[in-house]
């Protein structure tokens, strides 16, 4: 079953590499011109599409570059307004617990109804405190307001407080402590009447720094949240949360500017990450304020659009491939056609040249022969006269039978001298009207003998609808003889002869000569008509018939071919018109 693309593939591909009737081109072969197809193709693809391309990827890449660029941009951006504005959450808490403890002082915050009024008061004017204490330099908890039943506590201990004491305020990361709930302990240091000092600490709530990093998310594919300095995870991530809440990301130097960088994530996709070290002017922290873009949600409109170029971009390829691969098969054709009929006229004006010089050559011999011809005729005539006067002569009927074969032997030399004559020069042609069916007869009457005795089937098929054809007899009939006579001598003993006609529209009529014989080799086949050429043994055959035969179609205005395949025999085709005058007319 023929396939959809082997139905392009004839509809494009250069048919170049046979003539009309089915044979090779001499000339020109199919690798010739399917080189010169493909390297149009080749040079016309490459010529249109290769700066395409190009200048597609260039474009693509000055694109992602600018892209990258604006996406670290954005990404420093945001991870610095978000530094801003947790490190003013955690600065205006460690304010006020300045300015309370610098104003109350510590008789009056170590006074329980009196702490728990400044609690209720910082959390109707700040919000975000869980609890307020006050501890002694000891790190026990002197004084407590809040929720939990922490009074009494020793946080000595603690980094926290630790810290406190050498920096004179503190911002701890998140923990969970004595309270088992995760929570933020700001603290601020200062002195007793007595010299010693004490600690108000407060507790906040990691729900609210929470909310403040959430409202800075700009979408699904960004993940924003705070690490300590080895990477363990404060607040929650979209991204990161796993196995003891570390992230797989590497943490920069301490730098009190924002950074931005492209890198890739676990699973080796692309990301922008954003880092900010979070430091408030009362007490260092050991915050990391961190933010990550995923490439492919910061570009998904550049990939829709991309997708679309593509898109657009390989239907144009595909349109140029074909305009091309059609044009180049069009123009590759005609320049076949055009060398094609270029070696036909070579091929014709060559046999022409050959026919020319066997006809000069004929010529010369018809004339040579024709001189002795006329002497013995005029001699043999003059005996044939001598002997009808003497009655001893003329009483000798066998003499008189040998002088009449001379007559006629030299007749017959001359009827064929005329016809080498004939072949040498152009003779007006004698137009009648002639019964193609009789005169297939006559000739195959002249081979009935043969046939019985080489037990050879002649079949004859020539419809009564074949009209009368308006031609030249003798040379008809001439065309007609040679061709029989060649499959004659092409078949063996007990083989067929097949003679048939049929009409070629209402103007021409088509004989077949067929026979079952020896055939002919495909690479002589251009050169049956060509004189002096012959497959026969040598001494059995001149090589002139086919060509004289090709000769008095051509004069007919009509045309010969032949095909054949060796050892299943020949068929000669001979195209004429049915009225030559048409075709006589100037």
């Amino acid at each position: 079953m023929t396939t959809l693309a082997s139905r392009f593939r004839e509809a494009i591909w250069p048919r170049f590499h046979r003539n009309p009737d089915g044979h090779p081109n001499p000339y020109t072969t199919f690798q010739d011109y399917r080189r010169t197809w493909g390297m149009a193709i080749f040079i016309l693809m490459t010529t249109a599409l290769l700066p395409l391309i190009v200048m597609t990827l260039i474009y693509y890449q000055l694109i992602e570059t600018s892209i990258d660029t604006e996406s670290l941009l954005r990404t420093e951006r945001l991870a610095s307004n978000a530094r801003r504005a947790v490190t003013f959450f955690l600065e205006e808490r460690l304010a006020a617990l300045t300015f309370t403890v610098n104003e109350m002082g510590y008789e009056r915050l170590t006074n329980p109804g009196r702490l728990a009024e400044v609690l209720s008061n910082l959390k109707l004017g700040f919000g975000g405190l869980t609890d307020l204490s006050v501890i002694a330099d000891t790190g026990t908890q002197v004084t407590y307001a809040g929720p939990f039943n922490l009074e009494g506590k020793d946080y000595s201990s603690q980094p926290w407080f630790i810290e406190c004491q050498q920096h004179n305020a503190c911002v701890s990361e998140i923990f969970s402590g004595y309270r088992d709930v995760p929570h933020i302990v700001v603290a601020v240091k200062s002195m007793r009447p007595d010299g010693r000092f004490f600690v108000l600490r407060a507790t906040l709530e990691t729900e609210r720094l929470i909310q403040t990093l959430s409202s800075y998310k700009t979408g699904a594919h960004t993940d924003i949240f705070l690490v300590n300095r080895n990477g363990l995870l404060q607040t929650p991530s979209q991204f990161y949360e796993g196995a003891a809440h570390h992230v797989d990301i590497s943490l920069p130097a301490y730098s009190d500017r924002t950074q931005a960088v492209m890198s890739t994530d676990h699973g080796g996709r692309p990301i922008a990450i954003g880092y900010a070290f979070i430091d408030t002017k009362i007490a260092p922290t050991s915050f990391i304020l961190m933010v990550v873009k995923q490439k492919a949600g910061m570009m998904k409109v550049w990939l829709d659009l991309r997708s679309n170029i593509n898109w657009f971009f390989g239907v144009s390829a595909v349109i140029i491939a074909m305009v091309i691969t059609l044009t180049s098969t069009v123009m590759v054709n005609r320049i076949f056609q055009a060398d094609r009929q270029k070696a036909e006229t070579m091929v014709m004006a060559e046999q022409n040249c050959q026919l020319a010089s066997i006809g000069q050559l004929a010529a010369g011999v018809a004339h040579e022969i024709n001189n002795p011809l006329a002497l013995i005729n005029e001699t043999a005539g003059y005996v044939k006269d001598l002997f009808s006067i003497k009655k001893q002569y003329t009483e000798d009927p066998e003499l008189v039978e040998h002088i009449d074969s001379i007559l006629d032997a030299v007749a017959r030399c001359g009827t064929i001298t005329r016809q080498l004559l004939g072949f040498a020069r152009r003779f007006d042609v004698q137009i009648q009207p002639i019964d193609l069916k009789g005169m297939v007869a006559d000739v195959i009457n002249f081979h009935k003998k043969e046939a019985e005795y080489r037990n050879i089937k002649i079949d004859v098929d020539i419809p009564e609808s074949i009209p009368p054809i308006e031609t030249d007899r003798g040379k008809l009939q001439q065309i007609i003889l040679n061709l029989v006579n060649n499959a004659f001598q092409a078949i063996d003993n007990g083989c067929f002869l097949d003679v048939r006609a049929e009409t070629d529209g209402p103007d021409h009529v088509r004989l077949f000569i067929r026979d079952n014989g020896c055939g002919i080799p495909e690479d002589h086949l251009n050169k049956v008509f060509e004189p002096f050429f012959t497959t026969k043994k040598e001494g059995q055959g001149t090589g002139l018939g086919l060509s004289i035969t090709y000769g008095l179609v051509k004069k007919l205005y009509g045309s010969i071919t032949v095909q054949s395949k060796p050892g299943q025999g020949t068929t000669f085709v001979v195209t004429l018109p049915v009225n030559i005058r048409k075709e006589v007319q100037p």
